[in-house]
């Protein structure tokens, strides 16, 4: 038993000792690794090329948007309201001439009817002036023909006084009827001189009473309230069956398509836009309004400026006219402006003949973008002439063809090997 242990024994260490001479002469024999560097092939990134263009420098500001046209409606007469449109109401649309609130015409319709029937009498009094005047022509006629026969008889009866022929009773008696044709004859005139005044009062009369008739027939024609252009209704004031005065308010609308929107730049934007403003020198502008993700446009002008600079933000106030309705093309096309809504105006400033455009986030501090040149990182300082929400305008510092590096970098280096998938920047 203990032979047969020894000799396992003796196995077990003759084969730990082939084992250990093994290992010891893998140890001693094994072959030397060599050091090989690895090649640089630099930062994997994206690069796009520019190229310059003109630019139209932008300024933007916000508003609200206002009727460019807002009209009170008043009644000029006084009476009861006996009809309403049914578009009327605050929301509705109306069209011009569109009969907005009626008044009980009845009392003006008679002061109408009164008026030309003073008018008919008096062209009736005229008229019978004018057949007195032909009376009294006649009248006259034969009254001169009678004092002219009396005259003459009274003539001869004085010569057959003188060789003592008649008696001179005779030519008194002849010498009265003389006299009293002839005072017959100037009655008649004196009522011929009279009847030219009285003519001219009745025409006066007449002339003062077709005033009247103008003056009714406007008061008549006032009972009828009509829009005066095609606009919307921003409030009723009066009901069926209310009592009006002259003077009361019924009712505000304001034109359709007519729109304005103020807004104000500060004075550090003025430089990009060609002062002064007016309506024969507009600028072109766009109206943004952004709902539900959507954003609409709507073409607009900046027609003035106002005259003074606001004291407070010491900002310049414009005013921008717009329509209402998208252009066509644009959907949907049931948004409308509406006054209330604010907004985003961009007014096109002066323009920029030779200008590169670049995202924002690739100008790095101090005003530089990263370049790819022949594999390589190069820092180009470039001049920031304008900077929007997202991009910016470079008008110096960079040439047509240069290779922008659009992957973000947080430790960028001059220098630096870089590649990308242009064959440029290898």
């Amino acid at each position: 038993m203990k032979k047969g242990v020894i000799y396992k024994a003796v196995r077990v260490a003759a084969v730990l000792a082939v084992a250990l001479g093994m290992m010891a002469a893998l140890i001693v024999f094994r072959p030397e690794a060599e050091r090989q560097v690895p090649p640089e092939t630099g930062r994997l990134v994206e690069v796009t090329g520019v190229q310059p263009q003109a630019v139209t420098l932008t300024v933007e500001s916000y508003g609200t948007v206002e009727p460019r046209m807002t009209l009170k409606l008043v009644s000029e007469v006084r009476g009861q309201v006996v009809e309403l449109l049914p578009e009327f109401e605050e929301g509705g649309f109306v069209s011009k001439n569109d009969v907005l609130v009626r008044i009980d015409p009845r009392d003006y319709q008679l002061d109408v009817e009164s008026r030309k029937a003073q008018i008919r009498q008096t062209d009736a009094e005229l008229m019978r002036l004018d057949q007195e005047l032909r009376n009294l022509n006649t009248s006259i006629a034969i009254a001169r023909n009678n004092v002219t026969l009396s005259r003459n008889d009274l003539d001869r009866q004085r010569h057959l006084v003188e060789r003592q022929v008649v008696a001179q009773s005779s030519v008194d008696k002849i010498e009265q009827q003389y006299l009293s044709n002839l005072e017959r004859l100037q009655n008649f005139e004196s009522q011929k001189a009279l009847i030219e005044p009285r003519r001219e009062m009745l025409r006066a009369q007449r002339q003062m009473t077709q005033v009247m008739l103008r003056q009714a027939a406007l008061n008549l024609e006032r009972t009828r309230i009509l829009a005066p252009f095609q606009g919307w209704v921003i409030d009723k004031m009066v009901e069926v069956g209310q009592l009006v005065n002259a003077g009361q308010a019924v009712g505000t609308i304001y034109q359709d398509g007519a729109l304005e929107i103020e807004v104000r730049i500060p004075v550090r934007d003025l430089k990009w836009l060609p002062l002064p403003i007016s309506d024969q020198r507009p600028l072109q502008a766009e109206v943004v309004f952004e709902a539900v993700g959507e954003r609409y446009r709507w073409p607009a002008r900046a027609v003035r400026q106002k005259a003074q600079m606001d004291e407070t933000t010491r900002t310049l106030p414009l005013v921008i006219e717009v329509a209402d309705r998208l252009p066509e093309g644009q959907s949907p096309a049931s948004v409308q402006l509406r006054p209330g809504m604010f907004v985003t105006v961009e007014i096109a400033g002066h323009t920029v003949e030779r200008a590169f455009v670049l995202p924002r986030h690739l100008v790095y501090p101090d005003d530089v973008v990263y370049t790819a040149v022949d594999g390589r990182l190069h820092i180009q300082p470039v001049r920031v002439l304008r900077a929007y929400r997202d991009t910016v305008v470079i008008d110096e510092g960079l040439s047509a063809g240069d290779l922008i590096i659009t992957t973000p970098l947080s430790s960028a280096t001059e220098g630096m090997k870089i590649r990308s998938n242009r064959p440029e920047s290898s």
